[in-house]
């Protein structure tokens, strides 16, 4: 087995002259794979639009659903299990710290965006009263979003400042003083090598004592690391990893099914397009076609 690469995000947000992108994905009722996990070095704004669905920050569980604002830090691992058979719709606004900081040290950034970032803090910030600071909020990320989607002539200049008053937003919002969360650092380690190693190894046969044996555990113990913190079992998560990267290829490429079935470590195609259809109620020819049925 390969060891893992860091699960860093290959995706560019933005250039080196505007480094902010936005970001919106509409699931379909029962789809159970909303976002694999990653990290990227820029902060990123989450926010639902409808439904809800549980989400994973490190080691820290909770549900998220329409109207709640999920900021995450710089250089943190995050993903979502499932949905909870509803249609999930979500947006995310992610930037480079340098965006928001003006020049380097001001007063903003050390009196605002330095303490709202700090890792010492948590590795997040999640906002869910809905009083109309928190209803301006998600107006505002919902107005970044639409104006960075459609791009009219200095629409640059209408990102950073709405930007600027989300934070002023989520600063009003927290009515006092953030408490240091002791973050669970072993379990977080644990998360990221479960995924880096998957992620490098799906292609291959995997089997739980190989990961057990990387991470110097006995089964056991991961057969129950994974029910407590994946929601499922070793190989059920493996099965949705590798359907992401079925999917990815099915809209991608123009590649046969059997072939896309081998080269993300199904052992046939007609195997694939079994489970394919338990999964996302369609076949994968369909899927690539764009067709729900």
């Amino acid at each position: 087995m390969k060891q893992p690469r860091p699960l860093r995000e290959n995706r560019k947000h933005g250039d080196l002259l505007f480094p902010v992108s936005a970001y919106e994905t509409k699931m379909e009722e029962d789809f159970q794979m909303p976002l694999s996990y990653h990290w990227h070095p820029e902060i990123e704004i989450f926010f639902i639009t409808s439904g809800k669905a549980n989400f994973q920050v490190e080691a820290e569980q909770f549900v998220i659903e329409e109207g709640d604002v999920l900021l995450i830090k710089p250089n943190t691992l995050h993903g979502s299990h499932d949905c909870f058979g509803t249609k999930l719709e979500f947006r995310a606004v992610v930037f480079d710290y340098s965006f928001l900081s003006g020049m380097a040290n001001d007063r903003i950034e050390q009196k605002y965006l330095q303490p709202l970032l700090a890792q010492e803090q948590g590795r997040y910030i999640l906002l869910r009263e809905k009083n109309s600071i928190q209803k301006a909020l998600f107006e505002m990320l919902n107005k970044t979003f639409f104006v960075f989607d459609e791009k009219e002539k200095g629409y640059e200049l209408l990102v950073r400042a709405y930007l600027l008053q989300v934070v002023y937003d989520i600063i009003m919002l927290q009515k006092e003083e953030i408490q240091p969360v002791k973050a669970n650092t072993r379990k977080s380690e644990m998360i990221r090598k479960i995924v880096g190693f998957v992620e490098e190894n799906y292609t291959q046969r995997i089997v739980l004592n190989s990961l057990a044996a990387y991470l110097s555990v006995s089964e056991g113990y991961l057969c129950r690391f994974f029910r407590e913190n994946f929601h499922m079992t070793f190989v059920e998560y493996v099965q949705r990893v590798r359907f992401r990267k079925a999917e990815r290829l099915l809209k991608e490429t123009d590649d046969p099914v059997g072939k896309i079935a081998l080269d993300v470590g199904f052992g046939s195609g007609n195997y694939f397009t079994t489970e394919f259809g338990k999964l996302y109620h369609t076949t994968p020819q369909k899927y690539r076609k764009g067709q729900d049925t």
